[in-house]
């Protein structure tokens, strides 16, 4: 879409050190979860689809390279002088253009499809996109601002550059986003820096299935450069094929912008090359159409809620709190998490709201735990908003109010999903209760397809009238019915409105194929809030038949990291009303041995850094011990954590300890009848058909061990490859009597005449699943 931009200021270069605490709930909490929530509990999973930075859809493919082209694409549109174009999602439009010939475009904006939502636009996605991908496969850290409004249509063609344009030409295109000279050969050596040129999508340039730029393909890096300038590049824009056809546009804007006196001064160094990389990248997201508002920055939340709900319960007299609550790790453990809160008229109770572990997840820096919690609260005083107190593993405690507005909690308006159902004819009943004189309504979110070939559905919103029930304690119940296709793809997302108030982003995930009613208080009852205060509560209603609005809806509906599930589960359920605390847990017998080839070896506790097992992991929502053990065929040990984590190893980390078995209870998420760790715990196994493999002996080479990667480098800075079958063999035939090679992430060779160093001896034991940039193995001539 052809609109105005203009372009925010450059950043510091260390922004996440000057960022301001943010507040929640914010418009960008979505985008936060994508971009620091890599794996474990609630992850997203962005960042996965391009971790490592070598990851593709086959061996001839970097996705992160994909990913930072296609960006490219959408953002160059941009115009400084008329205000026009910029990042707003309209590549989602142009998939079928010539400009964008080949599938990255077209794969790439399917693999940002499900993340939009009506929170989170597919321009702010691609923004998010371009932070993991720079953090995959470097240590550059571009700042992300979310508040971008995706193009309608198309926007105009000819302003992509072509490897067959003249040198005046891709000036005038680069100028147009404020770039020189200098900043337009930066851009290309950055953009160049991964990936390469497919020969099916350019014949014209390369015959090769994939022709990379330089010898780190999968490495954000200067070597693009360095091999440019010590004439031993075969990057396919300047050597080759394309030299006879003009398409070597590489070394024609290198040499002839400036004589190649920037490409030179980054080949000498690294640093400056990732400070103009970081940059670059940074103008190309912030360049948005006009009239934009962006946010701050975005930064993870040293505490940040999630799912908070509120409940009435039968008899009218009280109600539950639900939810869980993220807490920012990366400095330090945590041993107890408390909330502090305040109820209805102001008044601070006097005991807590304890909670339980539920889980934790980790990011590219930092790690997080998550605690849960269910209380019971007097409907009387109920409860307004909450502080949050955490006391660390060495003592120290702190206590995080939100920037001083506290965490809220509305109780006006409740979703009841006790009451609410999804029978088999696809019928959805939504039951609320509304605690004023305000009747509310239903909002509904569904994703409706677009045109092909834009993956992207776009966003409807339809709204339906809820009938009233009966009263129910203070709380009057409303009800509508929803009545959609079988053939909807997914479920609808839906909240209740009532005036200013919402409690929103519901999901039918869990509801009973019947609903339950909510009883009518029958008796006195005599009820001891947490402050020891006494209330006398008598409440009587005659029930009636539910009166509902039925409406029809023919699309599949949008999904997002905060819809509350009607089967969210809770760890810790206390009685705040009488302030004591009561908890209950389910106790299963031992899971089965799967089969005669693995061992249980008991429930051990794990931390979430360093892991018990850290090769790598998976999750599901129908784990089994069975599928943990396939998916762990390659390691000697595999164990499973809260109920739907797998994680593999050859050997257990020195932190994890044998537990009692009574701790490792959750029940898998894919069979009740076998259990799958707990809390920070992991039901262990070993694999008996585990055989351990050796390092072969290379005819001129000596092993020299575990290595890690450089801080600001590749180990290695020679050639690399990929494949999906590497062998140390094979890895030493590609590279052809060079001084040392090395292996990674177990698909990745790498070769150099030297080792950096800054790469340095790392345990046997460590694994690309523990570090961002995994270990290698050397050996030297």
């Amino acid at each position: 879409m052809y609109t105005r931009i203009f372009i925010t200021v450059s950043l510091v270069a260390h922004w996440r050190s000057v960022l301001a605490v943010p507040t929640w709930p914010a418009p960008t909490d979505e985008l936060e979860d994508m971009m620091f929530l890599n794996t474990g509990y609630r992850s997203r999973g962005l960042a996965n689809l391009v971790t490592p930075c070598s990851k593709g859809l086959n061996t001839s493919r970097v996705t992160a390279a994909e990913w930072l082209r296609t960006a490219f694409h959408d953002s160059i549109s941009g115009n400084i002088y008329t205000g026009a174009g910029g990042l707003d999602g309209s590549i989602a439009w142009e998939l079928d253009s010539l400009e964008n010939e080949g599938n990255f475009a077209d794969d790439s904006v399917a693999a940002w499809a499900p993340f939009v939502s009506d929170l989170t636009s597919l321009s702010d996605v691609i923004a998010a996109a371009t932070y993991v991908l720079t953090r995959s496969c470097s240590n550059i850290s571009v700042a992300v601002r979310g508040g971008r409004v995706d193009a309608t249509e198309a926007g105009p063609s000819g302003f992509v550059p072509q490897p067959q344009n003249a040198v005046s030409i891709f000036r005038n295109q680069f100028a147009r986003l404020g770039l020189d000279d200098q900043g337009m050969v930066q851009f290309i050596a950055c953009g160049h820096s991964i990936g390469g040129v497919h020969g099916g999508d350019h014949p014209e340039i390369t015959d090769s299935a994939l022709a990379n730029f330089d010898t780190t393909p999968a490495v954000l890096d200067n070597q693009i450069a360095v091999e440019y300038v010590s004439g031993t590049t075969n990057d396919p824009l300047v050597v080759g094929k394309s030299t006879t056809n003009t398409r070597n546009s590489d070394f024609r804007v290198f040499s002839q912008a400036d004589k190649n006196a920037t490409i030179r001064s980054l080949a000498a160094d690294p640093q400056l090359f990732a400070n103009a990389c970081k940059s670059l990248f940074q103008t190309m997201i912030d360049q948005v159409p006009a009239g934009t508002q962006l946010s701050d920055p975005i930064a993870p939340y040293e505490v940040k809620p999630y799912a908070l709900q509120l409940t009435l319960l039968d008899g009218g007299s009280r109600i539950r709190f639900t939810g869980d609550v993220r807490i920012r790790t990366t400095q330090g453990t945590i041993s107890q998490v408390q909330l502090v809160y305040t109820d209805r008229n102001g008044a601070v109770a006097q005991t807590p709201i304890s909670t339980s572990v539920k889980g934790t997840a980790t990011g590219f820096d930092d790690s997080f735990s998550f605690f849960g919690f269910s209380t019971d609260l007097l409907v009387d005083t109920s409860i307004s908003s909450f502080r949050v107190s955490v006391t660390y593993s060495d003592s120290t405690q702190a206590t995080y109010d939100n920037n001083g507005s506290g965490f809220q909690v509305v109780d006006t308006v409740i979703y009841q999903a006790p009451q609410s159902c999804l029978d088999s004819s696809g019928k959805l009943t939504v039951v609320a209760a509304v605690r004023n004189q305000t009747v509310p309504h239903l909002q509904v979110l569904i994703k409706v397809p677009q045109a092909e070939p834009n993956p992207v559905p776009s966003i409807s919103m339809s709204t339906v009238p809820m009938a009233a029930q009966s009263a129910v304690g203070p709380y009057q119940l409303y009800s509508a019915d929803l009545a959609f296709p079988n053939s909807l793809a997914n479920p609808p997302v839906f909240g209740v409105f009532a005036g200013s108030v919402s409690d929103s982003r519901k999901s039918v995930s869990g509801l009973p194929t019947s609903c339950n009613t909510l009883a009518p208080a029958r008796q006195s009852s005599q009820i001891k809030t947490s402050s020891s205060a006494t209330t006398q509560s008598s409440i009587s209603s005659s029930s009636s038949a539910i009166v509902s609005t039925t409406a029809t809806l023919s699309s599949s509906s949008i999904t997002s990291s905060d819809i509350v599930s009607a089967s969210s589960g809770t760890s810790t359920q206390s009685l705040h009303a009488t302030g004591s605390s009561t908890s209950s847990s389910t106790t299963l017998s031992p899971s089965p041995t799967p089969s005669a080839n693995v061992s249980f070896q008991g429930c051990y506790y794990d931390a979430v850094n360093p892991r018990a097992l850290s090769a790598e992991s998976t999750s599901s929502s129908d784990m089994t011990v069975e599928e943990c053990a396939a998916a762990c065929t390659q390691y000697h040990y595999f164990g499973l954590e809260y109920a739907r984590e797998c994680y593999c190893g050859n050997t257990l980390d020195s932190a994890s300890t044998q537990q009692p078995a009574t701790d490792c209870n959750m029940p898998c998420s894919g069979t009740s009848t076998q259990l799958c760790g707990g809390p920070s715990r992991l039901s262990l196994y070993t694999n008996l058909l585990y055989s351990q493999p050796s390092n072969p002996q290379i005819p001129g080479y000596d092993y020299k061990g575990c290595y890690s990667e450089g801080t600001t480098t590749r180990a290695l800075l020679g050639a690399s490859f990929s494949e999906a079958d590497m062998t140390v063999q094979t890895c030493a035939s590609l590279c052809q009597g060079t001084a040392y090679f090395g292996l990674e992430y177990g698909r990745e060779c790498y070769c150099a005449p030297t080792l950096q160093s800054s790469s340095s001896p790392s345990p046997n034991n460590l694994h690309h699943a523990l570090r961002r940039k995994p270990n290698s193995v050397l050996r030297r001539a």
